[in-house]
């Protein structure tokens, strides 16, 4: 016979295995894989070989799981979009496999955005990634995003890798919330244009884009390691950080760049920056020019700007640098996992120094760890 406290035991033991199944099976309905299978695309459950959606187009594949279900993973395979990737609604995770590439197809038409400038048009950027005004997403890129390009004599055309834009007509920040992380391959600038309390845990790239990261219009949003490190030993790099204009209450966990032009642009930007590490000697550390040049935001102008480094280090002797990136792999991390981005740099005498920044994900319950 079984004892009076077995009895709530027991239950206490179903209640845990039913709770457990039932979240298990929640989030492999709510989330989709996507993959190559032959010239198709094709989107299905994890652990379920049936086929939701099939389209030649990669592009209306992904958009397709974006609009169903909450979370996207795109698999490794080479993956041709006619137009930029869409993001539907508030509160979807789209996340690129290491092995996953994303490239335009040059021929098919294209949606793009403009500079505001005096010359209207003259030079067009497509984001590959685009969040137009939805609170909550998450974006995390693990893969590579190919850029294209095209220029003649009046005008061009580009690729640019994520972009979240909270830009609207009353001219405050139309986006709130969400994540971004870029580890893969990029070689142009992820923006945050007009958007509140964006989080982006990891920035870090051995491309050297004009900066890793660009910011627009943007308040209380916090940012954790942002990295520009030279594809060659010994080489340079352009800017860490790009704060174009308009941007309050930023802070930032820790820059590293490479012999840069800048570390950090602040251009009518108010940051709180904890650490800025340069490998080798930097040309320029801080630039805090006037606001110049085509933008993005619609925020109004307020005229002033603070930059506050806490810590400075410059490791004049520094031999070579490496990226790091342990990122999940996919899928068979779902559907919780940890990122983490090394900046390893060595010194004369083969010491080294790491820099490290980690972040951790569910999603079985749609949080982030940093």
């Amino acid at each position: 016979m079984l004892s009076s406290v077995t009895y709530p035991l027991l239950l206490s033991f179903a209640f845990t295995l039913t709770a457990t199944s039932c979240l298990q099976a929640a989030w492999q309905n709510n989330t989709v894989l996507i993959q190559k299978e032959g010239n198709s695309t094709v989107v299905k459950h994890p652990g379920d070989n049936k086929t939701l959606f099939k389209n030649t187009d990669s592009q209306l594949a992904i958009e397709w799981g974006l609009k169903t279900v909450t979370h996207t993973v795109i698999l490794g395979g080479e993956y041709v979009i006619s137009d930029r990737i869409d993001i539907p609604r508030p509160g979807v995770t789209l996340i690129v496999d290491q092995h996953a590439t994303l490239r335009l197809n040059p021929d098919s038409a294209h949606t793009t955005i403009d500079f505001k400038s005096r010359n209207a048009g003259y030079w067009q950027m497509l984001p590959m990634i685009y969040n137009r005004g939805h609170d909550d997403v998450q974006i995390l890129m693990f893969g590579t995003l190919q850029k294209w390009k095209i220029e003649n004599k009046d005008n061009g055309k580009q690729t640019l890798p994520i972009m979240f834009d909270g830009r609207n007509e009353k001219g405050n920040c139309g986006l709130s919330g969400g994540v971004m992380i870029v580890t893969g391959h990029a070689t142009d600038s992820s923006w945050l244009v007009d958007s509140a309390r964006v989080h982006v845990p990891i920035v870090a790239l051995d491309t050297n884009p004009g900066a890793s990261l660009v910011l627009e219009g943007c308040e209380d949003c916090h940012l954790g390691l942002i990295a520009s490190i030279s594809p060659n030993k010994g080489g340079n790099t352009a800017e860490t950080i790009d704060l174009n204009s308009r941007n309050i209450d930023i802070t930032i966990e820790r820059l590293v760049g490479e012999r840069s032009q800048e570390i950090i642009d602040c251009n009518e930007s108010h940051v709180i920056v904890e650490d800025v590490i340069s490998v080798g000697s930097p040309r320029k550390m801080f630039g805090r020019g006037p606001v110049s040049g085509p933008r993005y935001t619609n925020r109004r102008s307020f005229g002033s700007r603070s930059l506050d480094v806490r810590n400075t280090t410059v490791l004049e002797n520094a031999v070579e640098s490496r990226l790091i990136h342990e990122v999940p792999q996919l899928p068979d991390a779902l559907p919780a996992f940890t990122v983490q981005t090394t900046v390893e740099i060595t010194l004369p005498d083969n010491r080294k120094k790491h820099y490290i920044r980690k972040a951790a994900f569910d999603l079985r319950h749609q949080t982030t760890s940093e």
